[in-house]
């Protein structure tokens, strides 16, 4: 659909692909567990909105506070949680990923659907939005 007459110009599809790498490199970063490379993908002043009212329900900001938060969750978990990204979708202002992951929590098993809304300057995220799919299972799981 490139050129078709009042949709995206070709430079706005290439500000989105250039978006929508940062956040591909980011995800892979995380699932890496590659605290070096999330850190370097992520600009001095990032916030994070984390939802709920669960232990790390909030919003972040800053880079060392963000990775605190990815630290903090980790920790939360009997073992690494299970990400599976299903798509990742940009455009130059927004880029939008949907996955699914699965932890266990005090023997508890539990898998969520979550939907993550990125801002992204030059090379680097500088503000996440996550949403939970249900994300009152999600507290209620998480606190139990």
């Amino acid at each position: 659909m490139r050129g078709w007459p009042g949709l995206r110009g070709e430079a706005s599809h290439e500000l989105a692909d250039r978006k929508e790498t940062v956040v591909r490199k980011l995800l892979d970063a995380l699932e890496r567990r590659d605290v070096a490379a999330i850190s370097d993908l992520l600009t001095d002043d990032v916030v994070y909105h984390f939802p709920g009212r669960g232990p790390v329900a909030g919003t972040y900001r800053g880079r060392d506070a963000v990775i605190g938060l990815f630290r903090t969750l980790a920790g939360l978990f009997d073992a690494p949680l299970g990400m599976a990204s299903h798509d990742v979708v940009a455009s130059e202002a927004h880029v939008v990923d949907l996955a699914t992951y699965t932890g266990v929590r005090r023997g508890q098993p539990f898998t969520w659907n979550a939907v993550r809304l990125y801002h992204v300057e030059l090379d680097q995220v500088s503000e996440v939005w996550l949403m939970i799919g249900d994300i009152y299972a999600f507290d209620a799981w998480i606190a139990g």
